[in-house]
């Protein structure tokens, strides 16, 4: 009986997961490398290098197709069970970007860089936690909201919403929001930059800080001077951008302690009654993998090992984002009100601001290298 049990639930998962699966193999095998000999505006693969369209913000249209186009706005019943191994996809994701990070990268790039990265992520993050309280937005979509605005965007929501049980209408807004002001900076970023004379590495570190995406800060530092060597604005761009990049781990821990603690509040048992008992264990599974990366025991950067598991891992967000797609709701993002717009767009425009004033006036032209 209970092997007929197993035997039923895996072919219950397997049409839905084969949906995913064919969908993401079928984005990055042909339609990504067909957008990227596309000529648009007479440029080369304008869609990929101008708009960053590639695979994975891919998967999450294609999935909110399949959801508010071709289901009429419910996963049928044929699929349903293979789209429930979602968020199994993104907490297995989740674990393996813990590979990603080591302590003694943090140490690497410099006190400035560190607690000028590190003031602002952590800033943006208690102005969300207290501006969305104060307007009444839901603390998953804080949590995720203040993820996304004080990191990098995309990695940084994706990794905190099972932590704080986000829905995927609630990270996709997020991720919609911070998408749409790092394009909006793009353009403006360079003129700005070259109006107030700012050298290569004020522009860097300007943009590394306010900008709130990753791809967004390489292609807004390459626009300022397309030139990729050691001393130009991408190579301090970048250098500012991964000291954000590895905050990720402290930022995850520690929104995932703030919404724990309001649980146990709300339950009114005490923090450590509610962390034990619904404490989401692939969170150590992430801080066990960063410990193992630190040690070196994944191998040396560049490794085999570290490749083929990178690979797997963008596979593994691949599938997980088309489910992600497929549970967007179009009628809860409308539900929802604005709300998190408001929240992320001045959340983002305080920190860009913020940052271009205190690098005009306290950082130095001449950078370190």
């Amino acid at each position: 009986m209970e092997d007929r049990g197993v035997f039923a639930k895996i072919a219950a998962i397997l049409p839905g997961l084969v949906v995913m699966v064919l969908t993401l193999y079928a984005l990055r095998t042909w339609v990504e490398p067909w957008m990227g000999k596309q000529v648009l505006f007479g440029q080369s693969g304008w869609l990929v290098k101008s708009l960053h369209l590639n695979y994975i913000l891919l998967a999450i249209i294609v999935g909110m197709l399949y959801r508010n186009l071709l289901f009429r706005g419910k996963i049928p019943d044929w699929a349903t069970e293979g789209f429930r191994t979602t968020r199994l996809f993104i907490k297995t994701g989740v674990i393996m970007l813990g590979s990603l990070y080591t302590i003694q990268g943090l140490a690497k790039v410099g006190g400035i860089a560190i607690a000028l990265i590190m003031t602002f992520v952590f800033g943006t993050i208690f102005f969300v936690m207290w501006f969305g309280k104060r307007i009444g937005m839901d603390r998953s979509m804080i949590g995720v909201m203040g993820a996304a605005c004080g990191v990098c965007g995309v990695s940084a929501a994706i990794a905190t919403s099972p932590t704080v049980r986000a829905k995927p209408a609630e990270v996709a807004l997020a991720i919609a929001t911070i998408l749409g002001f790092g394009i909006l900076t793009m353009f403006i970023s360079p003129i700005i930059g070259k109006a107030v004379g700012f050298t290569d590495y004020q522009y860097g570190a300007w943009v590394g800080t306010g900008i709130l995406n990753s791809g967004q800060v390489l292609a807004t530092c390459l626009a300022f001077n397309p030139t990729i060597a050691p001393g130009t604005a991408v190579a301090y761009g970048e250098i500012w951008n991964v000291v954000r990049v590895i905050s990720i781990p402290f930022v995850v821990f520690f929104i995932c302690l703030w919404y724990w603690r309001g649980e146990a509040e709300a339950e009114h048992v005490s923090l450590m009654q509610i962390m034990s008992s619904k404490f989401p264990l692939f969170v150590l599974g992430f801080f066990g993998m960063t410990a193992l990366s630190s040690l070196d025991m994944l191998g040396k950067e560049g490794s085999v090992t570290l490749a083929l598991m990178r690979d797997w891992m963008s596979w593994i967000f691949g599938i997980g984002l088309v489910g992600i797609g497929a549970y967007i709701d179009l009628g809860e993002i409308k539900a929802a009100g604005g709300k998190p717009l408001k929240v992320g767009l001045i959340a983002g425009a305080a920190k860009y601001t913020l940052a271009f004033l205190l690098i005009y006036f306290f950082i130095p032209k001449e950078g370190p290298f």
